[in-house]
């Protein structure tokens, strides 16, 4: 596998893309290193939205999908922005279609009664597990309180998207990125009793 050249400040999916774009990196060697980047931004986005037993065989489908048009991907000029992340963007919007079908078909399955979901627990240290458990929590708790978009906004602020990959994403304006955002913080800091 080909390694990545520091190229100064850019992340790392910018690095990739320009590499791919060059032909410098196969395009299996540049999804590699994109997995690497996001497998656990893409698991803690379907984490929240969907069941623990699912979210690795969801994660997987995001994954495949990626895979699929990545190999067709197309390198124009916005992969030339230090601020561009389609890679990011695009892994946002399909961890939300994934999602959202998820969620239908679990609604539509609901009353079979033979259908269990079972929980899978990894053996863990305990200090990762608190960590963990904190997080989850914390992802938990956003579920119940926030709306679907201010959730939808708070998941990708928090994984390092700007206003304007996140507006981009969604459809929307940054004004609306930003209200939205503030708003999903408010909700947690009160059920949280944050600053009181």
């Amino acid at each position: 596998m080909m390694e990545v050249k520091e190229e100064g400040p850019s992340p790392l999916e910018n690095r990739v893309l320009r590499a791919r774009a060059r032909g410098e990196m196969s395009a299996d060697a540049a999804f590699e290193a994109l997995f690497r980047e996001y497998r656990r931004i893409v698991a803690s986005w379907l984490a929240v939205r969907v069941d623990s037993g699912s979210v690795d065989d969801l994660a997987q489908d995001v994954w495949l999908i990626f895979y699929g048009r990545f190999r067709r991907w197309e390198f124009g000029t916005e992969m030339e922005s230090a601020e561009a992340r389609p890679v990011l963007s695009f892994l946002f919007r399909t961890c939300q279609f994934v999602a959202r079908g998820h969620q239908r078909l679990a609604r539509s399955r609901r009353s079979d009664p033979l259908e269990k979901v079972e929980e899978k627990v990894a053996a863990r240290g305990p200090d990762t597990l608190l960590r963990e458990l904190d997080a989850a929590k914390a992802l938990s708790l956003a579920r119940r309180v926030c709306p679907e978009e201010e959730l939808d906004v708070l998941l990708a602020k928090l994984a390092g998207m700007s206003a304007r990959e996140v507006a981009r994403s969604l459809s929307i304006t940054e004004a609306v990125v930003d209200h939205r955002y503030r708003d999903a913080l408010a909700r947690l800091r009160s059920k949280l009793k944050v600053g009181s």
